[in-house]
């Protein structure tokens, strides 16, 4: 099934899972996923507050109401991930929201992420994109645990921590389909580059949780999982799933030598762009791949840095 509900593409990837478009930035952009049995519900990843009553629509179109939903599951706390989870607690009377232990502070006190968020993106995006943020009630945040189980209807959901793109995300199995939704564990995908099922992904990693070591153990981890696919909540859907991760572990080593070798985060964007062009595949020229993940390739070039700033104090250290 693939339908348009108040603006938003929904697609079914697999018997009672859905995929929600929420339409930031661009469509094609962000997903969520709805995990639909027996009458219940769960929302993996939220989306932005602008998507929200989009959501709801959609759940109703689904034969669930508000009632209906007993998890509201973000990867991680940033925020077009997260930004949409008060908004939807609100919403959803029965919702508990289930949360990596280390980020249910920053739900139910969203204060300190929106302030990094505004120093990062600036104050305009921050309005446009993710304001109001609303706090989660402390009674309604379920921290989950690594390989925690999650039941909805007939359903079981495996929690995953999968750590790398930050500390605090988790991955969620969906054991009746064997689909694993990996928010930004297993890179960001790009509609249209690349063929259906092994999509070009690029290793995002974002300021300032990010680091190498754990993301090369999750990607060894998720193959050892060996799903029938991987669904990143950045498009679209990866059925070969060891080509995939091999691709991902080369482009990071990549990016590392790249971070290693440049003199300012401008000239570090730069170079990502032209070592990451060799994984591009045919037809795609190096300027199309600039438009088409131009703020995910700044935020790679930012979260390196970074990492290799901390490196390289850490270093220098007595």
């Amino acid at each position: 099934m693939t339908a348009t509900v108040a603006g938003h593409g929904i697609s079914e990837i697999a018997e009672g899972l859905y995929r929600f478009d929420t339409g930031y930035v661009r469509t094609g952009h962000t997903a969520c996923y709805l995990v639909v049995d027996g009458g219940r519900a769960a929302i993996v990843d939220t989306g932005v507050v602008g998507n929200v009553a989009g959501l709801l629509d959609t759940l109703d179109c689904l034969g669930i109401g508000p009632e209906g939903v007993d998890y509201v599951m973000p990867t991680h706390v940033h925020l077009d991930h997260a930004g949409g989870a008060g908004a939807l607690m609100a919403a959803l009377p029965r919702a508990q929201l289930g949360i990596h232990p280390s980020g249910a502070g920053h739900m139910a006190d969203p204060a300190a992420l929106e302030a990094g968020v505004r120093d990062l993106y600036g104050d305009a995006f921050f309005d446009a994109h993710y304001a109001p943020l609303t706090p989660v009630a402390q009674e309604r945040i379920h921290p989950l645990e690594d390989e925690a189980e999650v039941r909805i209807g007939g359903r079981r959901l495996q929690i995953l921590h999968t750590p790398g793109h930050a500390w605090h995300q988790f991955s969620v199995l969906d054991v009746s389909s064997n689909s694993l939704i990996a928010g930004d564990a297993f890179g960001a995908g790009y509609h249209g580059f690349g063929e259906a099922g092994d999509p070009f992904l690029v290793p995002v990693s974002p300021p300032s949780q990010f680091k190498p070591d754990p993301y090369r153990q999750t990607l060894a981890r998720i193959r050892a999982m060996k799903p029938a696919r991987v669904l990143p909540a950045h498009f679209p859907v990866v059925e070969a799933v060891d080509a995939g991760a091999e691709r991902l572990e080369a482009m990071l080593d990549a990016g590392i030598e790249a971070a290693r070798a440049a003199e300012s985060v401008p000239d570090l964007e730069s170079r990502l762009l032209d070592v990451w062009a060799a994984w591009l595949p045919e037809g795609i020229t190096r300027e199309a791949c600039r438009d088409a993940y131009g703020l995910d390739i700044w935020l790679s070039a930012e979260g390196l840095w970074h990492w290799r700033e901390k490196e390289r104090k850490k270093q220098a250290a007595p």
